[in-house]
């Protein structure tokens, strides 16, 4: 009634005023939208072979860790296996049974945009020394039945839930997390769930603090956009898609409550997820901790790069929390 009250001249301005707003918030949210499904849009890849395109994998090819650790991964008997999820999916990884019959059990966990294949050196080290490798598949990756990544924090359930699944069928289970990256966030982020004993020790390898700190710096320092207009935006885009806060997907909430005993490793050259990390997620955690840095390692390339001084030193946390083997085998 008021609107039919205007003059026509105001009724124009009404309307074109509206028309910008409608427009303005349709480009705010497509924003928020076109940031989403870059950050958290699906990762999976037709041939795993093939690294992603500029990726650390596609910039170290001739390591030749890496080269090891592929070859080993395609030689070695694995099986694929799945449970189903809390959420009602199915989970899906690759699991190494040893020939030790072991039941120490690594569970190896990958980065953003990464895959089971590209985490097989740090399979590789595990199963020598006597374990149980499992591989699962994160939100959005390889075989994973959701359609977005969760950058760790719905990932820390499945996690869980692989570990109870473990427990349950081997109850004498003793079960190492180790996460690179995003599957560090990842690891770190389970440790604050309520888990098993079984779950003697975790390392968590260059991982951020939060998904909110992980987007708002790219933003910065990556696509050199306003964090403060952007985030709220992916962040509704998010909230409707995957369910959950960018600001409540926290490593360090989540490490306060831990009482798993952690290492935690960082290169000092990281550019991606910044050196400074480490300290916050350190002194976060209120379990029996550690931490190491790798002196010239770039992101998430520690183990690839400095090899025989990143081994020693999860040797020493593994043998400290009575998980170390007698030999490489």
């Amino acid at each position: 009634m008021l609107f039919l009250a205007l003059s026509h001249a105001a009724k124009v301005s009404l309307t074109v005023v509206i028309i910008v707003l409608l427009v303005l918030l349709l480009l705010y949210l497509g924003l928020g939208t076109v940031f989403f499904f870059i950050a958290l849009g699906s990762k999976r890849r037709e041939d795993e072979t093939v690294p992603c395109k500029d990726s650390l994998f596609e910039r170290n090819a001739d390591n030749q860790v890496l080269q090891n650790g592929y070859k080993w991964y395609d030689l070695t008997y694995k099986q694929k296996v799945t449970i189903k999820g809390r959420r009602g999916d199915t989970l899906h990884a690759v699991e190494f049974r040893n020939p030790s019959n072991s039941n120490n059990w690594a569970i190896v966990i990958h980065g953003w945009t990464n895959c089971k294949r590209e985490m097989s050196s740090y399979a590789m080290q595990y199963y020598r020394r006597g374990y149980n490798v499992l591989i699962p598949d994160l939100h959005g990756h390889g075989d994973s039945e959701s359609k977005y990544v969760s950058m760790g924090w719905l990932d820390r359930l499945d996690i869980t839930d692989w570990v109870r699944s473990l427990v349950s069928e081997n109850p004498k289970a003793k079960i190492v997390l180790h996460g690179v990256s995003m599957g560090a966030a990842t690891t770190m982020m389970t440790t604050g769930e309520d888990l098993p004993d079984n779950v003697i020790l975790a390392v968590e390898d260059c991982g951020f603090t939060s998904v909110y700190d992980i987007f708002e710096d790219q933003c910065i320092r990556k696509y050199h956009l306003p964090p403060k207009l952007v985030m709220p935006a992916a962040g509704i885009v998010n909230r409707v898609l995957n369910g959950f806060s960018f600001k409540k997907a926290s490593a360090v909430e989540q490490l306060k409550k831990s009482k798993t005993p952690t290492l935690f490793i960082h290169g000092d050259k990281d550019d991606f997820v910044l050196f400074e990390n480490l300290d916050k997620v350190y002194n976060a955690c209120a379990a029996p901790k550690e931490k190491h840095v790798i002196h010239g390692a770039e992101h998430a390339v520690s183990a690839l790069w400095y090899p025989e001084e990143y081994w020693a030193v999860v040797d020493a946390w593994l043998a400290k929390n009575g998980m170390d083997n007698a030999a490489l085998v």
